[in-house]
């Protein structure tokens, strides 16, 4: 838009100037004609009394002139056709008619080149939408932003660059959930396949009718536990795929922690029973976060179940919650068994299982991080060998 203002601009200057060298132009040249037409007169009189010469002379340098225009109204000379006839009207008469057409073909060829040029213009930049809109089509979509020019169309180009972006964008998160999926994917055939080949064991085993009763209740006991695990496994991993992938998108809520970690210990009951674990609470009934309540009581379950399970019987599990300007830090820990240095680097790993628990099936503490990450927060930890160990959760009171 300045751009056309700014030619505008030029144009009319360009056309002002031009026309006011031709109006001085003309006026010299009206000026050069009275001269001569002065001369012509003075020198047909002189020709017949150049004993007037003087006089004559005198009254062409006279600034007021007498305005008696009777004589030239005796012979009919008043009326501006009867100076047709004249030599020097008829070349100022010329002269005009040339400036004016001069005048007007310069304007009509610039004022033409110069729609020429904005019709070029837009072609060109309606075919280069054009390329653009085919580069799409064809999967294409890496943004040059110097095509781009302010211009007629520059909002379709700016609505089609942000067209651009969000296709690029759902692209990216396309791209993204097939590899996840097919990540998951993988994640689930590695893990079912041991237990599986261990049900088609047993399941044989089972067919025969070799064996005694007590070893058949010991095969349906195993395979109830392999089914056990492989539901959990497969419920986990859904969880965990749901989460990655962005399907379920977390609810932004006010949480009050005190009625959070109530519903958690309420899920972990028969657990906290088994072992005789005591829970030392300090958390203030107001403090609150934001985040989806569901998707936050799966995270601190993973962590208070696997504080129990890894606690000495009778063992303590402290669970509390302090406060700053900057964010709201929940910290959990158990005085049992702890956690190696080797171990300790890998925990939210995926599949990972430290050496000391061949049960766990290592995914419950990456799916908490998974929806930590998601709610604006972080997890840390920290622990001694049969010492202790301590997992941090930080909640931001701001983007981080």
């Amino acid at each position: 838009m300045k751009k056309n203002v700014l030619r505008f601009l030029c144009i009319s200057f360009f056309f002002f100037f031009l026309g006011l060298w031709i109006v001085f132009s003309l006026f010299e040249r009206t000026k050069r004609e009275m001269i001569v037409n002065n001369n012509a007169v003075v020198m047909t009189i002189l020709e017949s009394h150049p004993e007037l010469e003087g006089e004559i002379i005198d009254a062409l340098k006279q600034i007021h002139l007498q305005q008696d225009f009777s004589v030239l109204e005796k012979y009919g000379l008043t009326s501006l056709s009867s100076l047709d006839y004249l030599e020097s009207i008829k070349n100022l008469k010329n002269t005009f008619f040339v400036s004016y057409f001069v005048l007007f073909l310069m304007s009509f060829l610039i004022i033409g080149l110069y729609f020429v040029y904005l019709e070029s213009k837009r072609k060109r930049e309606i075919k280069k939408i054009d390329q653009y809109l085919f580069s799409l089509l064809s999967q294409d979509i890496e943004v040059n932003l110097k095509d781009f020019q302010s211009g007629e169309l520059a909002s379709l180009q700016n609505d089609l660059m942000k067209v651009t972006s969000r296709l690029k964008n759902a692209l990216e998160i396309s791209t993204k959930d097939k590899v996840e999926l097919s990540k998951t994917l993988a994640d689930i055939s590695h893990q079912l396949k041991t237990p599986l080949t261990s049900l088609l064991i047993l399941n044989d085993n089972l067919s025969s009718f070799s064996i005694d009763e007590k070893t058949r209740q010991d095969f349906l006991k195993k395979q109830e536990q392999i089914i056990l695990h492989m539901k959990s496994l497969i419920i986990t991993l859904l969880k965990v795929s749901q989460i990655e992938s962005g399907m379920t998108p977390l609810k932004k809520e006010n949480i009050v922690l005190s009625e959070l970690f109530s519903y958690v210990l309420e899920q972990l009951d028969l657990l906290l029973v088994a072992k005789n674990i005591t829970i030392k609470m300090n958390v203030s009934s107001d403090v609150k976060i934001v985040g989806d309540f569901n998707w936050l009581g799966e995270a601190f379950l993973n962590i208070l179940k696997n504080a129990c399970e890894h606690s000495k019987e009778n063992g303590i599990v402290e669970l509390s919650v302090k406060e700053n300007p900057m964010y709201t830090e929940v910290s959990i820990t158990d005085y049992g068994e702890g956690i190696s240095k080797k171990d300790l680097k890998h925990i939210f790993d995926r599949f990972y299982k430290s050496s000391s628990d061949k049960e766990s099936i290592g995914i419950g503490l990456n799916l908490t991080k998974s929806i930590l990450s998601r709610s604006n927060a972080t997890i840390a930890c920290k622990s001694e060998v049969n010492k202790y160990t301590t997992f941090l959760v930080r909640f931001y009171k701001g983007v981080v």
